[in-house]
């Protein structure tokens, strides 16, 4: 398969799990937050591990979307249960911590899947995805606690949807996500063709990834509790946008290890921020319509930053990807416009303690 169609896969995965996430959205709160998720989870990794039994590529593609389908509603229901269960003085610790989780996973996946296809095949990443998967439900079943349901009358998906809060960030989230999956699916290739960067080398360069953005992460949730979200938000990315520029936009020779690092680190950094400022959005009986939404603009501007630079980068006879520079100074476009879409947020939340509280009548949009 050419380098420059790995992005059909990503894209098709990231635009299944938006349509999905768009149509549980009016109902994942009306249902306990356990059961759901143990539902979620098997079908999941079930349809993961249905992609290792196929042998043409005309079934793995549409496997492997059918499983991302499954992943936006799934998404949805873990965060909406994080936030059921932690107060909200707690929140930018706790939410690095599962952003953290998430995005080790997306990290660590791209050199363990090397690792495995090189050692046993093509099929083994998905059987021990799906497998490990699979226990983790078990465990889900065993551990998990009950949350029961928030009757609340009222169109949830429509006041969301009309919320000015709810609108605003969207829009962040969808600009900081199309910008990052510009770049990101073909870094692999970017490395080793057009930075003569060692193919063997690439897992290393993961790890080194993972383990910064977990420390950045971390640091930034301990910011986000002592009341420094705004400021950690812009430093984070106007740091990143500085880093692209000089890695990707005007290259200017920053080793490709660091690179990597620093672009892993500052990218988590940034997106366990906002997500953690968007959390205070919903009311406690909108939590997984909200965060079903925001998997669907997010995913779907994901998949469009995956499909269309899929369709904009041509790979040169001897591997090397054309036209990286141009999608990395969009990418710098849509960091700025999210830094304003940031501030303009955070000025229009109302800093409440009620939103673990429904039942004190006062929780509502923009409470954290």
């Amino acid at each position: 398969m050419p380098a420059e169609q790995t992005g059909y896969f990503s894209g098709g995965a990231t635009l299944g799990a938006a349509l999905t996430g768009l149509v549980a959205a009016p109902w994942l709160d009306r249902f306990n937050r356990r059961s759901a998720l143990l539902l979620l989870l098997s079908l999941r990794f079930t349809l993961l591990m249905a992609c290792a039994v196929t042998s043409s590529r005309d079934w793995l593609l549409p496997l492997f979307v059918l499983s991302g389908c499954v992943a936006g509603p799934l998404g949805a229901v873990v965060m909406a249960a994080v936030l059921d269960l932690v107060p909200p003085a707690e929140r930018g610790r706790r939410l690095a911590y599962v952003t953290m989780a998430f995005s080790l996973a997306a990290i660590l996946i791209v050199p363990v899947a090397l690792t495995l296809a090189q050692w046993w095949g093509w099929q083994s990443p998905f059987l021990l995805l799906g497998g490990c998967g699979l226990l983790l439900a078990l465990l889900a079943a065993l551990c998990f606690p009950s949350l029961p349901v928030q009757r609340v009358a009222g169109n949830r998906v429509g006041e969301l949807l009309g919320s000015p809060l709810c609108q605003g960030a969207l829009l962040v989230l969808s600009l900081q996500m199309f910008g990052h999956f510009l770049l990101i699916p073909h870094f692999a290739a970017y490395f080793q063709f057009n930075l003569a960067f060692p193919r063997t080398g690439i897992p290393t360069l993961y790890l080194c990834g993972g383990l910064a953005s977990m420390a950045t992460m971390r640091l930034c949730g301990r910011w986000i509790d002592k009341g420094q979200a705004l400021a950690t938000s812009l430093v984070t990315s106007l740091l990143l946008l500085t880093l692209t520029w000089a890695g990707f936009a005007a290259p200017v020779g920053v080793p490709v290890i660091l690179l990597f690092t620093l672009f892993m680190a500052l990218s988590s950094a940034r997106s366990s921020t906002t997500l953690a400022i968007t959390a205070a959005i919903p009311a406690p009986h909108q939590r997984a319509a909200f965060l079903s939404l925001q998997g669907t603009v997010t995913n779907v501007a994901a998949a469009l930053g995956s499909l269309l630079s899929a369709r904009y980068l041509v790979s040169q006879p001897e591997g090397a990807l054309q036209g990286f520079a141009e999608l990395a100074w969009i990418n710098i476009a849509c960091g700025l416009m999210a830094c304003g879409g940031v501030w303009l947020l955070i000025r229009g939340l109302t800093p409440t303690q009620d939103n673990n509280k429904p039942e004190s009548g006062r929780a509502r949009q923009g409470s954290q």
